[in-house]
């Protein structure tokens, strides 16, 4: 299959109107997510395959950016981030050209994508504890709480948006934070700056290039705590 065959199967009219407000998805993840999907059409490779593959890229990513005592050791360790994101996108884009989407398949796509946004966060929050070179804001271990906190305030209101999704309470509030194609410019930039395969991705590489994760991790802090704020206080309301 061609790449223009690829793209119109996987990125049908309506996803494309929804997925083009994450910027750095829609002009680089999504085109190399197709260019890989390309040499696995005819093969037996599973979608599910490629996302335990990813997994293993996001927990490389966690150790090398984390524990890396050299900025090129972190950026060999965005690349794995960067390669997770990529493969993200080919899982999806694998089973629906080949017809193997499954419900399990989805399961595993949202755990590695739930793993990924945890482990880079964590991560880089052990970064900036070991990190000597970057300009000083706290006390050092204060990198290991924040990036901790950090990490649980990305993916907690995800899980109560889940359940109640799940549930019979009124879903407006849910169609309001899922529903991408009635965001506002607040909740656009929001989505590109807290999105994993969004523009996290180049301001991570950025602050490992300039000894920056602990500017990187107290940004991510105050926007998380954010996002979640006033997702929860729109999911919790009657």
């Amino acid at each position: 299959m061609k790449y223009s065959e690829i793209y119109s199967i996987v990125m049908p009219e309506a996803k494309r109107k929804e997925e083009k407000l994450n910027l750095f998805v829609t002009w680089l993840v999504r085109p190399l997510s197709v260019l890989m999907t390309i040499p696995l059409i005819n093969t037996k490779v599973k979608p599910t395959s490629v996302t335990k593959i990813s997994v293993v890229f996001s927990c490389l990513s966690f150790f090398l950016v984390a524990f890396g005592m050299t900025m090129w050791i972190r950026l060999i360790g965005w690349l794995c981030f960067f390669i997770w994101a990529c493969l993200d996108g080919v899982d999806g884009n694998l089973a629906r050209c080949t017809n193997q989407c499954s419900s399990l398949g989805d399961l595993w796509d949202t755990m590695g994508g739930y793993a990924a946004m945890v482990l880079i966060l964590f991560g880089s929050g052990i970064a900036a504890f070991f990190d000597k070179n970057s300009i000083e804001l706290l006390e050092n271990y204060w990198y290991l709480i924040i990036g901790g906190a950090t990490a649980i305030f990305s993916i907690f209101p995800r899980l109560i948006m889940h359940k109640k999704k799940s549930s019979e309470l009124n879903s407006d509030a849910v169609k309001g934070l899922s529903d991408k194609k009635s965001f506002g410019l607040v909740k656009i930039t929001a989505m590109n700056l807290v999105s994993p395969s969004g523009f996290m991705q180049v301001i991570l590489l950025l602050c490992i290039i300039l000894n920056f994760t602990n500017f990187f991790i107290v940004f991510y802090f105050f926007v998380t705590f954010g996002v979640m704020s006033l997702s929860l206080y729109k999911l919790l309301r009657a």
